[in-house]
């Protein structure tokens, strides 16, 4: 049957595949049949027993196949259920393709008079021998001379396995490859397991009630799932969170939806990365003050084992392979720099292998490869491609161009196919009116300390939504502007907005991942770090880059006419091999920087005398004055989630659903109630007392979706 379009889509119908510009959706067999049933009468009802009978001729299926196939093919046709500008529902009735059907004209065909071989004379069947045999010469050193190729990756067809409008994470198959697990997000931090029979194309739920459950392991049998579980959003905000290892039954959940069972108490430990070595051993990382260690559990006895740790690395990502009883452990060092320790169980020896990070990647941190099920190679993703690392570190990238985003890619046990996470994040900008009681709030009298000001966050915005991510908003010193970072088109760029007017301010190279970015104080340009890499933006959208000895990974703060705060990674000058991380002041006038902090900052700024305020690894807010750190002891007993700042002399935070702020002269901490959107919050973008505003970036949705790449 020959191609045809709908709308602005094109339907290959030997590919079963739905093609617009450079984007390709493949079609499941079912799935194209209703399409090509409903295109045969394009805007007239086509009835539910008619698809049936059309697309399944005498077989009883599920009473909601029609659905989900119709379901799909809006999700492919870019259409909703809501909108219906492709597919009109007919309730109780059947459906309709409303959008404009066009099938090719096909033009009458040109009979050829048979050839007769008779025809053929000696002269030219000896000609056509000659040209064989050249062509099979030629093909023979061609072959011999071309690379061997390294890998049968390349991907031929992709097929949607979920189509809801749900998140969906963090796929797991099945030992026998029947069944597929995988997290189905119900809420910013609330989650269900859920599983796929992939034989029969049918979904149901294994947890009962809904939590905050990690990735889901298989037992070797194929009869149990292991997985991290904390509390979800409404549990006490007071309380640090730690994350159990739990457990349920696979054969019990097929039949009903089950309560997991606590095989290990977390009692302030973060245990993660679940892995299962044996039908009654787990590996998994036990993250506490963020050590990273790899530890194994045997569940009947409950006995621990130390399997590895090393006060260099710290241990992120976890993965086993049951063909060779290896571990590859995710590691990296304070420097950022990520390699694999390959673990072998049996005998109890690693190997450490450096990860070449392709140079476009550099900026990426988190590689949490699977194993091949038939080789020793790993399989990795990131942006829009899926990567094979070998036993040397080497990367084999396969770029998927009708893809934005890949996330948690595994192989299906036969080696052939991977399932993957597909899709994007939504985060918008809102600023909220700040309430103040301005006669509370700026007087210093000692009267006052310890009474809290009446504050409180009302009224918000929403500054120039999107359907990507927009975050790091910033106002502009001295004005009512915003800037903040988007990839509205296409790459991560600094966007402006004045008088509500929004226009692209930097045009930066592809494959950009804007780390931080500060203004100056006079508002007249930004500072921002791109890989590794300090630039200077002004406001006419001209940038320059500062060349530096170090490696620049944050810029914190712009602390005067002329420096900035960063955090750095610098070569030790007594060893060219030894790295340190360090906050330092820099001078982008004169190339000169001044060491304040030595060692590991997650963020940092100065305030007014020149002391330091940091967060470590566990986010605790410490002071480091006189050359000697301690924790800052007003903030010991609140949890932050994101960085700080200080504005008009104030220290603000945020952190447990509130924004908090320390009055250094009347040493007072107090906080500001977000109300309703607290658990959609992201982070804390900017504050602006003197016009009574703050902006936040907040999590407005999600498209995750898994689907099948095959070769």
């Amino acid at each position: 049957m020959s191609d045809f379009w709908v709308g602005n889509f094109r339907v290959d119908v030997s590919r079963a595949q739905i093609i617009v510009k450079d984007d390709i959706v493949s079609l499941e067999p079912r799935v194209l049949k209703v399409l090509l049933t409903l295109a045969k009468t394009p805007g007239e009802v086509v009835t539910h027993e008619t698809l049936l009978e059309s697309v399944w001729p005498n077989v009883v299926v599920a009473p909601n196949a029609v659905q989900r196939c119709i379901g799909q093919l809006r999700k492919a046709l870019g259409d909703d259920a809501k909108q219906q500008k492709m597919i009109a529902t007919h309730p109780k009735v059947g459906y309709s393709l409303i959008a404009k059907v066009q099938w090719p004209e096909i033009a009458p065909s040109v009979e050829t008079p048979p050839v007769n071989s008779r025809q053929i004379t000696r002269n030219q069947k000896q000609w056509s021998l000659v040209i064989i045999s050249m062509c099979v010469c030629l093909l023979t050193l061609m072959l011999y001379f071309l690379p061997v190729e390294k890998s049968s990756l390349p991907i031929s067809r992709i097929t949607p396995i979920t189509s809801t409008d749900e998140k969906e994470y963090y796929p797991n198959f099945s030992p026998d490859g029947r069944y597929l697990v995988f997290n189905r997000y119900v809420g910013v931090c609330e989650n269900e397991l859920w599983a796929k029979d992939l034989l029969e194309n049918r979904e149901f739920r294994l947890t009962k009630n809904s939590g905050f459950y990690g990735p889901a392991d298989w037992s070797p049998d194929g009869n149990q799932l292991a997985f991290s579980s904390v509390s979800g959003c409404d549990s006490d905000p007071q309380t640090k969170q730690c994350s159990n290892i739990s457990a349920l039954s696979f054969l019990l959940a097929k039949t009903k939806p089950q309560v997991p069972r606590e095989i290990l108490a977390c009692d302030q430990h973060n245990y993660g990365a679940i892995n299962w070595l044996a039908n009654n051993h787990i590996a998994y990382i036990d993250s506490y003050d963020r050590k990273g260690i790899v530890k194994s559990l045997d569940i009947n006895s409950g006995e621990i084992t130390l399997l590895y740790t090393d006060q260099k690395y710290i241990a992120q990502a976890l993965i086993y392979s049951d063909r060779n009883k290896k571990l590859a452990i995710t590691v990296h060092d304070q420097m950022q720099n990520t390699s694999l320790i390959i673990f072998n169980t049996e005998t109890n020896t690693k190997e450490l292998v450096e990860l070449n990070v392709p140079v476009k990647y550099s900026d990426f941190l988190w590689w949490d490869p699977t194993w091949h099920p038939l080789k020793d190679t790993l399989l990795a993703s990131a942006e829009n491609s899926l990567f094979e690392i070998d036993m040397a570190g080497e990367f084999v990238e396969y770029p998927v161009t009708s893809v934005k985003d890949i996330y948690n890619a595994v192989y299906h046990p036969d080696g052939n196919k991977i399932v993957a996470v597909m899709g994007g994040v939504d985060y918008d900008i809102e600023e909220y009116n700040l309430q103040l009681n301005d006669a509370v709030d700026g007087d210093t009298s000692p009267l006052l300390a310890g009474i809290a000001p009446e504050i409180s966050i009302k009224k918000h915005q929403t500054i120039h939504h999107s359907t990507v991510m927009d975050y790091q908003a910033k106002y502009q010193p001295h004005t009512a502007n915003i800037s903040f970072v988007s990839d509205r088109s296409g790459e991560q760029q600094i966007w402006f907005t004045q008088n509500e007017q929004l226009k692209q301010l930097s045009h930066f190279e592809t494959n950009t991942h804007i780390n931080s970015y500060v203004w100056s104080l006079d508002g007249q340009s930004l500072a921002l770090t791109i890989k590794g890499k300090l630039q200077l933006l002004t406001l006419d959208g001209q940038a320059q880059l500062i060349t530096t000895s170090f490696k620049i990974l944050d810029v914190y703060q712009w602390v005067d006419n002329q420096e900035v705060l960063l955090s750095i990674i610098e070569q030790a000058s007594d060893d060219n091999q030894n790295q340190q991380r360090k906050t330092v002041l820099f001078n982008i006038n004169t190339g000169e920087h001044e060491v304040i902090f030595q060692g590991f900052s997650h963020w940092a700024q100065l305030d007014n005398d020149k002391s330091l305020y940091y967060t470590d690894w566990d986010k605790a807010l410490h002071l480091y004055k006189d050359n000697k750190s301690t924790i800052f002891k007003p903030t010991a007993d609140t949890v932050f989630s994101s960085g700080f700042m200080f504005k008009d002399d104030k220290l603000v935070l945020l952190g447990q659903g509130k924004v908090w702020r320390y009055q250094f002269e009347q040493k007072v901490l107090t906080s500001i109630e977000i109300l309703s959107k607290a658990k959609r919050i992201a982070s804390l973008s900017d504050i602006d007392y003197a016009n009574k505003r703050v902006l936040f970036s907040v999590f407005k949705n999600a498209r995750k979706d898994l689907v099948m790449f095959q070769r």
